[in-house]
């Protein structure tokens, strides 16, 4: 019965299809379509036994918002009700808690979800597997791709909001579509409209909610030829109609088959193999269809939650946690300010003989009597301790900001003593710190990771990602996060490696041999890949061995050319004034005796060798052959 719809009416919506919607549609009559009757009952049923074990959830929802975060909550989801802009939070007497969720919630998102540095990396699944320079050049082309993407979208608007509504009530769902101009959208329902179920795994596997849409925006949504008679019918009408408001029901879920008459049944099942579902549909209502149903080959939504017990669907938070701590700082400011008024304003006793007499007890404004012994005085003198009351109002606001880790956000702020001396050190300092948060990073990263294969998945489908290389064809793909826990354990390995290379450098000095300990290519890729450098801006390694033996033989080319000049500059000269010295010394001077100054010895000697080095030919010394 059902088809997928892919891509879904809502991926392209805008004022573009908007404006070739026809102005009038002609009305079908009702028709019973079993198999979508028995699916919509089937849904609803699931909705509500969604809802009853929500509940006590809702309750403690209310609670949490009514005293930090009204906004984001939904008792009822209730159409056409104008009373949405009234001011819904009187109940909140000292804002501590509210400014204390916008610390923990930028906190977080700057930790985990940095729009203004890489935060994820993009990594080979093996371990064994060391990817080469193509490998690397394309890990970092696609990650500057999807960054890209998220800076173009609502992405990080969408993770700001997913942070506060985990810190608040411990479970924020995050719903990512494909998007025809923005290439993903986000959108995050709020507590009160989503209802969560879990599977085997006690993973977050089901989301469904209720929520309501103009009639203007259900044709845009889902287009007018999908939204059933009723809202067909107020579009023709225009004008005010356009205004209306429908509740709407949606139901992501595994692509299961939902039929109940024997195990053949495929009913609800959407075709093409689709892991997931979604079928979104008028609540409560006959329609004559739904009004879209697509499947996923992927998750389309998160459930990051703070702490979780057993099978719950729905996670604990620091909200609840400091919960009575700011329900105590509510009574406390109000009984302070209370006390401050009675000191001020104290009640005041006056005569009988004052009634409807003028009187006033404000300054300089005078009150005649008279008998001024029957004035007007105090009922009883207030002598509020304020100071008592002031430090434990600052004790209760010092927990609470704690309860939301403040301390550990602002830890620069409140630092005292001696300041940290550089980057490192402030990333180590910090990374220690949010180390008690470890568990709920960890559960956080595995949430965020589906959402990015998700982004990756819709970029590679639209094409935006560029081929793989060879190298790593068949690799499975991991996605590693650069947490403020992960930068100082990154911070502490550059510092060793730092230290190490002072070392030896300070001993090369005396023993110059202790170089060749390390290896300093290897060393410098090291270190590189641990500061996150550019591998483009790295040289390839083999063309740096390339170019070292050119640079090799033109400096052996360079260094014989020089010796050679040397040779005719400054040898050649020399030996041919040896030779001619050799030459006066060796032959016989004129004498009665015709003996030569220099005696061979029967043998060859220096001078003799220099001479036949200027190039002398034999017989040319005058010596026997």
């Amino acid at each position: 019965m059902l088809l997928d719809q892919s891509p879904a009416h809502y991926e392209y919506q805008g004022p573009e299809t908007l404006a070739s919607t026809p102005s009038l549609i002609r009305l079908e009559g009702s028709r019973n379509d079993r198999e979508w009757q028995d699916l919509r009952l089937l849904l609803e049923q699931r909705l509500y036994a969604l809802r009853n074990w929500r509940l006590s959830w809702w309750e403690h929802w209310a609670r949490i918002a009514e005293a930090i975060l009204p906004r984001r909550y939904h008792w009822l989801i209730v159409p056409n009700t104008m009373t949405r802009g009234l001011a819904i939070n009187q109940m909140i007497v000292d804002p501590t808690g509210a400014q204390a969720v916008r610390v923990c919630t930028a906190g977080l998102r700057s930790g985990l979800m940095s729009s203004s540095r890489p935060w994820f990396r993009i990594a080979p699944g093996l371990r064994t597997f060391k990817p080469d320079r193509a490998a690397k050049l394309w890990f970092e082309d696609t990650q500057d791709r999807m960054y890209r993407v998220f800076q173009g979208s609502n992405y990080y608007r969408s993770g700001t909001q997913m942070f506060e509504d985990l810190t608040v009530f411990g479970t924020a769902p995050k719903i990512m579509y494909e998007d025809r101009q923005d290439v993903i959208r986000c959108y995050n329902p709020c507590a009160g409209e989503y209802f969560l179920g879990t599977g085997g795994d006690f993973r977050v596997n089901s989301l469904y909610r209720t929520f309501v849409l103009t009639v203007f925006q259900c044709v845009e949504m889902f287009g007018l030829a999908n939204v059933g008679s009723e809202i067909q019918g107020l579009w023709n009408s225009k004008g005010a109609s356009l205004e209306t408001e429908i509740i709407i029901a949606h139901a992501i879920e595994p692509n299961f088959p939902a039929g109940q008459d024997d195990g053949q049944s495929t009913l609800g099942v959407v075709k093409g193999g689709f892991p997931y579902r979604e079928i979104y549909w008028v609540w409560g209502k006959f329609t004559e269809r739904p009004l879209s149903v697509r499947g996923f080959r992927t998750k389309p939504f998160i459930a990051p939650r703070w702490a979780t017990t057993s099978n719950d669907a729905y996670g604990r938070s620091p909200g609840m946690d400091a919960l009575p701590d700011i329900l105590q700082l509510h009574t406390m400011t109000r009984r302070q300010a209370e006390a401050i008024e009675k000191l001020v304003r104290p009640p005041m006793l006056a005569s009988v003989a004052l009634k409807n007499q003028p009187s006033s007890i404000l300054p300089g404004r005078v009150t005649f009597a008279e008998d001024i012994t029957k004035g007007m005085k105090p009922i009883y003198e207030v002598e509020p301790h304020i100071g008592e009351m002031t430090q434990l109002i600052e004790k209760i606001e010092g927990r609470i900001e704690k309860w939301f880790f403040n301390d550990l956000f602002q830890m620069l702020a409140n630092m005292e003593g001696v300041q940290p001396r550089n980057e490192m050190e402030i990333a180590e300092r910090r990374g220690e710190k949010l180390e008690v948060l470890g568990p709920v990073v960890d559960d956080i990263t595995a949430e965020l990771r589906d959402d990015i294969k998700r982004c990756y998945s819709i970029m590679a489908r639209r094409g935006l990602i560029m081929p793989k290389p060879e190298s790593l064809l068949g690799v499975p793909l991991e996605i590693e996060f650069d947490t403020m826990i992960a930068v100082a354990q990154r911070a502490a390995k550059t510092a060793v490696m730092e230290r190490t290379l002072t070392v030896v450098t300070n001993i090369a000095q005396v023993k110059p041999a202790v170089l060749d300990n390390i290896d300093m290519d290897t060393w410098i890729r090291d270190y590189a890949d641990l500061s996150q450098f550019p591998e483009k801006d790295l040289t390839d390694r083999d063309g740096m061995e390339q170019k070292r033996a050119v640079d090799a033989h033109a400096q052996q080319q360079a260094l014989q050319q020089q010796q050679q000049a040397s040779t005719m500059t400054h040898t050649v000269p020399a030996v041919a004034k040896a030779a001619k010295d050799a030459r006066a010394a060796i032959a016989p001077p004129p004498g009665p005796q015709g003996a030569g100054q220099v005696d061979t010895g029967g043998a060859l000697n220096a001078l003799q060798i220099m001479a036949g080095m200027g190039g002398a030919s034999p017989g040319a010394t005058g010596l026997p052959q």
